[in-house]
């Protein structure tokens, strides 16, 4: 299980911004479980206009795909909180926001949902570049705003990595 602490995501949020100003990368962000921490932390970092484009707060399927074009098929065969929609929805984000680099956070943070195979906790975090599609799946412990408070954290770290590696 992992936990946040909101220290350690505002240091990654500032490492974000500094990095992605001095290299001239963008990023954004499309989040479900999250609604809005992800980028609002990256706001919250003086100098965060020259980097962040935009996010997408897409807490229902139809949002996830009217807005940031995730397949049908995908929602109905694997479901909004799987690998293949965070990927979908980091690449519709991209997409959409005109960004170098874009997040996605999709999970179930509690206290209702989840199931045997994501349980409550669940959250799937994904990255697409112009290089790059991925997602990675992470456990959160706690109550729902802990969950969501790691989720982002996790979200901001996967930003940060992949604008090191641009």
């Amino acid at each position: 299980m992992v936990t946040a602490n909101s220290d350690s995501s505002e240091r990654i949020a500032f490492e974000l911004v500094e990095l992605c100003a001095k290299c001239g990368l963008t990023v954004g962000c499309a989040e479900s479980c999250t609604a809005g921490l992800v980028a609002s932390s990256i706001a919250d970092v003086p100098g965060a206009s020259q980097v962040l484009q935009g996010g997408v707060v897409s807490y229902t399927e139809a949002v996830k795909h009217s807005m940031l074009d995730v397949s049908l098929e995908t929602l109905e065969t694997v479901g909004a909180v799987s690998e293949k929609c965070a990927c979908e929805m980091a690449s519709g984000a991209r997409e959409a926001l005109d960004c170098d680099i874009a997040v996605s956070v999709t999970g179930f943070a509690g206290p209702g949902g989840g199931t045997a195979d994501n349980p409550v906790g669940t959250v799937y975090i994904g990255i697409a570049t112009e290089n790059l599609l991925f997602a990675k799946r992470f456990l959160f412990s706690g109550e729902r705003a802990a969950v969501r408070h790691a989720a982002c954290e996790a979200a901001l770290r996967a930003l940060l990595d992949a604008a090191q590696e641009s």
